[in-house]
């Protein structure tokens, strides 16, 4: 499994000579990792490692080739093919390959590192023009591959194995092993859609490993920011080893969705910190908290993903508009304007509301707003509709 000296209690088999450390046996073989929820990972043996173990009988050799094992590997998350570990885990459906010890890291790094510091899966500085480079090992940084660690606050910015290193240490001995196989298994345990409760007041939320715990402050000194979507509330779930907050609109919001404007793809809940300087395609607007697909740069607010089909309103005359994802009319050369706000619409590549009777015609963001008296109702009413189209999948 690894390359270490056994020094203490193991296992093996004397006639193949395969021998495994105790803590290397404990290495689950499935996990699910926070930046791929919908599907399990699967342990395999590096390609040159497995080729070895094969011996490159022209038999196995095949079956070897067949599943894979001969291709290369390249670990998304720290751009290296090499490995502590003869093993990785991988996902065929989406081709997403890990190292077991960047498996194990989690997305936020508090204790070690200079400042706190949160996963991003893009690059979080995009419109920078300059060089930028790692605040750790002051190397130029990737913007194509890779993971990196940030912390917007003090503009921060690491590349992912170095702020593992920082937190972690990557010293060869059993310890390290311990800290990878105890991480590991808190990977395997993902909680679902469905909140699980733990001990009295305590559930748990697909985007953090640990409990959470239930609360609500009455005094402003007290107001948090959301981790998901960084609104502040004063009412939500909290880790209190981690100072992970979860507003309560958050909570409720399915991990995965299928949008029937993209029906080809899953998208997948994405926090603010994991999408910085993305607009939505429905509204055009900067994304805070977002269900996205990154492959198309396709991204949806939670109100425009979970905007009905149909929607009713006025209060004395009723009026019901359709929702579609562009204008009707393509020939249509005149300006079009929002009979809501006033201001010019984009009739190509935007969600819209439209009355083909009266021929009215609604930002969808605007017809929300109609509809919702209070910000925290159009919040509530879109964490409801996503429920049905949510992927239902017990991660539990």
């Amino acid at each position: 499994m690894c390359t270490f000296i056994i020094s203490g209690v193991a296992y093996g088999c004397a006639h193949c000579r395969y021998f495994l450390h105790e803590v290397c046996s404990n290495i689950p073989k499935r996990i699910r990792h926070h930046f791929l929820p919908m599907h399990s990972l699967t342990l395999r043996p590096i390609p040159s490692i497995a080729l070895c173990y094969l011996k490159v009988e022209s038999e196995l050799l095949a079956v070897a080739e067949k599943r894979g094992f001969g291709t290369e590997f390249r670990c998304v998350a720290c751009g290296y093919n090499k490995s502590l570990f003869g093993f990785y885990y991988h996902c065929d459906v989406c081709n997403f390959d890990l190292h077991l010890e960047c498996a194990s890291v989690p997305t936020t790094l508090i204790h070690k590192v200079k400042y706190p510091l949160d996963l991003f899966t893009i690059f979080p500085l995009e419109s920078e023009g300059a060089a930028v480079f790692c605040d750790i090992c002051n190397q130029v940084m990737n913007r194509e591959s890779s993971w990196v660690f940030y912390n917007r606050e003090f503009d921060y910015i690491c590349h992912f194995e170095c702020g593992a290193e920082e937190e972690f240490g990557l010293i060869g001995d059993d310890s390290f092993l311990s800290e990878v196989q105890k991480l590991l298994v808190l990977q395997t345990s993902l909680p679902g859609q469905k909140p699980k409760v733990r001990q009295l007041g305590e559930v748990t939320h697909f985007s953090h490993r640990h409990p959470l715990k239930a609360i609500k402050h009455t005094n402003e000194a007290s107001i948090m920011s959301c981790c998901i979507c960084s609104n502040k509330s004063s009412s939500g779930y909290i880790c209190q080893q981690c100072n992970y907050f979860i507003d309560e609109s958050c909570f409720p919001l399915p991990p995965k969705i299928r949008h029937q404007y993209h029906p080809n793809h899953t998208l997948i809940l994405a926090s603010y910190t994991d999408l910085p300087n993305i607009h939505c395609t429905a509204c055009s607007q900067e994304v805070g908290a977002a269900y996205h697909w990154s492959a198309c740069k396709f991204s949806l607010h939670r109100t425009c993903a979970g905007a009905p089909l149909a929607l009713t309103l006025g209060t004395n005359k009723k009026v019901s508009y359709k929702l579609l994802y562009s204008f009707p009319f393509e020939g249509e050369m005149a300006v079009i304007n929002c009979s809501d706000c006033s201001s010019k619409l984009n009739s190509k590549h935007s969600f819209l509301y439209y009355n083909f009777d009266l021929d009215e015609v609604l930002h969808v963001q605007c017809a929300l707003d109609r509809e919702a008296d209070t910000y925290a109702t159009k919040l509530r009413l879109a964490s409801e509709r996503l429920k049905s189209i949510r992927i239902g999948e017990d991660y539990s």
